[in-house]
């Protein structure tokens, strides 16, 4: 039966899918046609606390850390197909967690009268669990969340430089409850109503700058769930089950001294919500191209 360590180190687990999911692959650049870039990271992921439903907290902490692994390569001028991966270091257990395949699509690449230039975008894909691990074991290493993302990307590059995102997104979640684990909440908690995993929805604005050598920028992100199960300290329960809704702020830095591979630092932070730990995360990643 899951304990409140499984719960912890799931509700950080939720957040690590969503941010490889949502708005680190999924940008509002292409490659272009012929052009591949690998990135491997390593994440350091701590939590200090525990935002549960309507504004309450619950002083439970994590730290961990995770391998990440992004693929980008242009099909063409206007599609590029994304991978990702993530093996994931808990205090109990390691090995792979999650990953997805995407693509995204630009119909509309303009350029505007002196104000520089318009690109939308449309991508989606599937993210899924890379292995057959336990989700409501001791010290579990994910929710074997399976999500279709649908993604709808607004991009401004100015004369200057300076672009301005704004992305909005869809997710449907089609993994389901295990009778199995169904069962054990139940010998606990006879009561026990079970509720399936629920869609969310994402919006991301992001603000930044690209040269030649290096790369900045800061942005902020929502996820809202609308339903599921919520998270009260010593109820029996399935943390795939939970509603997670979110504020994340976070940034990049990158730097490259050829213009051909370079590395890059990155953090997020989660100011609060609902059934979502508030995780301070470190990056630290390679971007090599070829």
């Amino acid at each position: 039966m899951p304990g409140l360590s499984t719960i912890t180190v799931a509700l950080l687990c939720v957040l690590i899918t969503i941010d490889i999911a949502a708005q680190g692959p999924l940008d509002g650049y292409l490659k272009g046609k012929g052009v591949l870039d690998l990135a491997p990271s390593i994440s350091f992921n701590s939590a200090k606390s525990i935002a549960g439903a309507g504004g309450q907290t619950f002083d439970v902490g994590y730290k961990g850390s995770l391998l990440g692994l992004f693929a980008e390569y242009g099909l063409s001028e206007r599609i590029d197909v994304v991978g990702t991966a993530a093996y994931v270091f808990t205090s109990s257990q390691s090995g792979l967690q999650d990953g997805g395949l995407f693509l995204k699509y630009r119909p509309v690449y303009t350029q505007l009268a002196g104000a520089g230039r318009l690109g939308l975008l449309v991508a989606s894909g599937l993210g899924f669990p890379l292995a057959d691990y336990e989700p409501t074991s001791s010290g579990a290493l994910g929710q074997r969340a399976v999500i279709l993302p649908a993604r709808l990307i607004l991009q401004w590059e100015t004369p200057i430089g300076l672009f301005f995102n704004l992305t909005g997104g869809y997710n449907w979640r089609f993994d389901r409850l295990r009778e199995q684990d169904v069962a054990a909440v139940r010998k606990e908690r006879p009561d026990y109503q079970p509720t399936q995993p629920a869609d969310f929805s994402t919006v991301l604005f992001k603000l930044g700058f690209p040269s030649a050598r290096f790369y900045l920028d800061t942005w902020l992100e929502w996820q809202h769930t609308h339903g599921g199960n919520d998270y009260v300290p010593g109820i029996p329960d399935l943390p795939q089950a939970f509603g997670v809704s979110f504020t994340q702020i976070g940034g990049t830095v990158y730097y490259s001294e050829t213009g051909k591979s370079g590395f890059y630092l990155s953090s997020g932070y989660i100011l609060g919500g609902r059934n979502v730990s508030r995780i301070l995360r470190l990056t630290a990643g390679m971007v090599f191209k070829f």
